[in-house]
């Protein structure tokens, strides 16, 4: 009963006790204690608490995924970063800590790190992953060395980010290396700005070829246009590429038609060729042919009549000949044919009149055989004046046609033509057209017998076909089924007679099996009218609602672009709106045409009205003088026209890109004109500081060199030098060591007439002669010396020098105008005699300490 007072404090019930207990664990001796309370504990505080003593990160990292509660979830996260950081004694070693550091993408973490660990490679680690643009510039700013806030600014690839950094920093090498990282970055952006407009411009001249009428160079701009396009493909986005694939589909369907059109052309032109050259060779035997011809080369004319027929055919199946056209092929071979038949004749003729009709029937134009030459024509009977000329019909034109359908053996053509001149002759009463159509009832009849003998089976064949198609389809949709059915009606059609008596009963199965083979299409047809009539209907409501949005709209304050939108968009939704039956079609397609034209008139005034508008400013801007004296101006009105640029009105994108280009051509000239001069004067400014600074180093030395005639005449030419920069704008501290050195120089010019009186007085001093004995009066004028330039005196001569003091020197003082120099030159001349070496050397060393401008 006593082992609840047995536990642990960390097991006790309240959860402050549990609290306090945690404090005293050790992190890596009570490792699992910790994991157990931050896991399972029923206390936040208390699993929080054990989260902040852990040592084990794939642990830590398990409550920060897991934990329900923020607080604990926060104070793992904290843990995380403090082990990470080294901030706290249980931390892992460095090693560790980097490896974990280099793996981490936690832009929280990283910037703790980079922030507060006092470890500076952890922090440069840090400061490599991360990529917070804020983090790092407030490490750039405010880091705890100048080789992490320069770490810290590489890091940086953010424009408005660097741009505040090269404003902000403290250390020169930041706002450079800042300064130099935003002008690439800007660099970038226009290079990548470039490429991006070149590629919507690519796309824009694409779509234009796409809508363009194909022709001779169609092909070959088109290939011009793939080549650049895949040139800047990577470029571009995703909604550009499908644009793009979009309008090379079309311009290859456009460039395939116009191919193709070529080909059939050529092909026409081929076939056309041949049948001319077929038709020519046949002239050109009848025109080359003669008596002999005709008599002993039969075989070959035939031979090649049907080679040049076989030539003609072929021509014609390549590429369909016209009406006129073979009309005038097939009445050339009539006459050919016609001509050997007669040659024929003629050479197997016995009789003479035989001979005599064939000569009548054989063509004037061409040359005769000999078998026909010479063969005398009978006189004509000289008419009766009261006879009458022989009846001929009006109709003779249908005659001629009707004869040569019949001759050609085509039957359908001829029955047309014979039922027309039997209606004809009856209704007009003809007699000689019905005598016409008598004669050619036999080879009328030949041709019914001989079409009956030959259409009848392929009749039959045709009716099984259909009816197989009515019993099975073969699992044919209904389009295939439809087509297949019309195949078979083509068939059927061509071997038509137009003689319906004759095909009634053939036709009548052959209807029969169509209509039942048929069923199976007309719920397909069916549905493809009714979608046909939903398309039709929903085109009728986008005209609609076109023609409502026009009229309720406020054409003088509108959303242009949205109606460039709008007018963009209906004609893709209109296209998607199909099938539509074509003839149901026709008006509701010249409504919207008309929509699209008035909406087209509208937009077209205001995008000219805007362009207008666009140009004059354009005018402005490149009008703009860019002399010396006016750039200022033309910058500050340049700066104008850009704010009025941006409240011009809306013009579409292919517009707007052309106008801004040229746009901003003309604010470039003004602005690199500006840059250009500003770059010339920070130049030549430039150089000027680096005369400064040469001036100055020039006065500094010679401030140093010893005082002479020479060195004030080159103090009073530096000193001019140096008034020249007066109106420089020099830097602080050039500027605080220039007045230095200038009152330092002036100090010493004002003292040149001092400098002169000691230099005479050094002069003097060296004219005395030297005795070889000190005299007591040499060592009196040496105390002398030396008590004035207040020199120490060598000990022997303390006691002089005192007594000097206080003797001579008081009533010395109390002359008027005392001057150092002028009592040294009064005792000089009042010395009388030579001066010892030992005193003449103690005074010039005096001397030397009151030399001025050395001081």
């Amino acid at each position: 009963m006593f082992g609840r007072f047995l536990k642990p404090r960390w097991q006790h019930a309240n959860p402050d006790i549990r609290l306090k207990a945690i404090e005293l664990l050790n992190p890596r001796d009570d490792a699992q204690i910790l994991a157990q309370l931050s896991r399972g504990d029923a206390s936040a505080l208390v699993r929080a608490a054990a989260a902040g003593r852990l040592i084990e990160l794939s642990l830590l990292d398990e409550i920060h995924q897991r934990d329900e509660a923020p607080s604990v979830r926060e104070a793992a996260s904290m843990r995380i970063m403090a082990l990470l950081a080294g901030t706290t004694d249980d931390a892992p070693n460095q090693d560790t800590r980097l490896r974990l550091i280099r793996l981490t993408g936690n832009d929280d973490a990283l910037r703790f790190i980079a922030e507060n660990s006092p470890d500076d490679h952890c922090q440069q680690a840090a400061i490599e992953r991360l990529r917070d643009p804020s983090a790092l510039f407030r490490l750039a700013v405010d880091g705890r060395t100048e080789a992490l806030r320069v770490s810290a600014a590489q890091q940086i690839s953010d424009l408005p980010t660097l741009k505040r950094l090269a404003r902000e920093g403290r250390d020169k090498r930041v706002v450079r290396l800042a300064r130099d990282q935003a002008r690439v970055l800007q660099e970038k952006e226009q290079a990548q700005d470039a490429r991006n407009a070149k590629v919507v411009h690519l796309a824009d001249r694409l779509e234009q070829h796409a809508r363009r009428s194909a022709d001779a160079l169609y092909g070959p701009r088109l290939e011009q246009l793939e080549q650049q396009w895949q040139q800047h493909r990577d470029n571009a986005t995703p909604d550009l590429s499908a644009r793009v694939s979009q309008a090379l589909q079309q311009c290859r369907e456009q460039l395939n038609s116009l191919q193709e059109a070529h080909r059939l052309e050529a092909l026409r032109d081929t076939a056309r060729t041949e049948r001319d050259a077929s038709a020519h060779a046949l002239y050109q035997l009848l025109s080359q042919s003669d008596s002999q011809t005709w008599e002993q080369q039969l075989g070959e004319l035939r031979s090649a009549l049907a080679t040049q027929q076989r030539r003609w055919q072929s021509a014609h199946q390549q590429s369909p000949a016209d009406e006129n056209e073979t009309r005038g092929f097939n009445d050339l071979v009539a006459a050919f044919e016609k001509m050997l038949s007669l040659a024929s004749q003629a050479l197997e003729a016995e009789s003479a009149d035989a001979l005599l009709l064939l000569s009548q029937q054989w063509p004037s134009e061409y040359p005769r055989p000999s078998a026909l030459m010479g063969i005398a024509e009978p006189a004509a009977a000289s008419p009766k004046p009261d006879a009458r000329k022989p009846r001929t019909t009006p109709h003779r034109g249908l005659l001629v046609a009707l004869k040569r359908e019949l001759s050609k053996g085509n039957l359908r053509h001829a029955n047309r033509l014979w039922h027309k001149a039997e209606s004809i002759a009856e209704e007009e009463k003809d007699s000689v057209l019905s005598k016409e159509l008598a004669k050619l009832t036999e080879r009328r009849a030949e041709l019914q017998d001989w079409h009956r003998f030959a259409a009848q089976p392929k009749k039959e064949a045709l009716c099984e076909k259909m009816e197989g198609l009515a019993t099975t389809n073969d699992g044919m949709d209904p389009p295939e089924l439809a087509t297949a059915i019309q195949a078979l009606h083509d068939e059927w059609r061509a071997l038509m007679s137009s003689d319906q008596d004759e095909d009634q009963a053939l036709w009548d199965r052959f209807k029969q099996a169509t209509d039942q083979a048929y069923l199976p299409c007309q719920a397909h047809f069916a549905e493809q009218d009714a979608l046909r009539q939903q398309n039709l209907i929903k085109r009728q409501e986008l005209c609609q609602q076109l023609e409502s949005f026009m009229a309720n709209q406020s054409w003088e304050n509108v959303d242009w672009e949205a109606i460039w939108q709008i007018r963009q968009q209906a004609p893709k939704d209109w296209k998607q709106l199909q099938p539509v039956r074509f003839t149901d079609n026709r008006e509701v397609q010249k409504r919207f045409s008309a929509l699209l034209s008035d909406l087209d008139d509208k937009l077209n005034h205001w995008i000219e009205q805007a362009r207008s508008q666009r140009d004059g400013l354009i005018q402005q801007a490149q009008s703009l003088p860019i002399e010396d004296g006016q750039i200022q101006e033309s910058v500050r009105q340049a700066q104008q026209l850009q704010k009025q640029w941006r409240t011009t009105g809306w013009v579409p994108p292919s517009v707007h890109r052309g106008m801004q280009k040229s746009f901003k051509r003309a604010m470039d000239r003004v602005f690199n004109e500006r840059n250009r001069l500003h770059d010339a004067q920070k130049a030549q400014q430039s150089a000027r500081l680096d005369e400064a600074q040469k001036a100055l180093s020039q006065l500094e030395s010679t401030l140093v060199a010893p005082f002479s005639r020479d060195n004030a005449k080159q103090l009073s030419a530096s000193l001019s030098e140096i008034d020249t920069f007066s109106d420089l704008r020099l830097p602080r501290d050039m500027n605080r060591q220039l007045q230095q050195l200038r009152r330092r120089a002036r100090e010493r010019l004002d003292r040149m007439s001092e400098w002169e009186q000691w230099q005479a007085m050094q002069e003097s001093l060296q004219a005395l002669p030297t005795g070889d004995q000190c005299e007591e009066q040499d060592l009196v004028l040496a105390v002398a010396f030396e008590a004035l330039a207040g020199v120490p005196s060598p000990e022997p001569e303390r006691q002089r020098r005192l007594a000097w003091q206080l003797e001579a020197l008081p009533a010395a003082m109390k002359r008027q105008g005392f001057a150092v120099l002028d009592e040294m030159a009064r005792l000089l001349e009042r010395h009388q005699g030579a001066v010892c070496a030992n005193a003449k050397n103690r005074m010039h060393a005096a001397l030397a300490v009151l030399e001025p401008g050395n001081g």
